[in-house]
């Protein structure tokens, strides 16, 4: 382990010297989010700088209900949802938030839609 850590500080140091600074690993975080169709929210999201991926899903009720079909039927206890992985040194969880109620969903709409 030693040798290991070493060798990767010497490394860093190397690189350091020639201008080609290794990328320290970005942290990221999700924030799920409900609202109506998810096909809508996720288009808003999949723009914003510092998000990394989004992805539609269900919130609620049970896996063996959990496709558009059932859901559709407004009887499985299932939201529409997207996951959203971001990058909180780029955007954090409350500009999230304001995209959202402003843009991306109504929450006063027939529906939640």
């Amino acid at each position: 382990m030693i040798i290991q850590f070493a060798r990767s500080a010497a490394m860093a140091i190397l690189c350091l010297l020639a201008g080609t600074a290794q990328a320290a690993p970005q942290r990221l975080e999700r924030a799920v989010l409900a609202g109506g169709c998810f096909w809508g929210v996720e288009a808003v999201f999949e723009h914003v700088k510092g998000v990394r991926d989004v992805v539609s899903g269900y919130a609620g009720g049970s896996a063996r209900d959990a496709n558009y079909s059932a859901v559709s039927s407004e009887r499985t206890g299932h939201a529409e949802a997207v996951r959203i992985t971001y990058a909180p040194a780029q955007i954090s969880y409350g500009q999230l938030r304001k995209i959202y109620v402003s843009g991306a969903h109504d929450p006063t709409q027939v529906n939640r839609e």
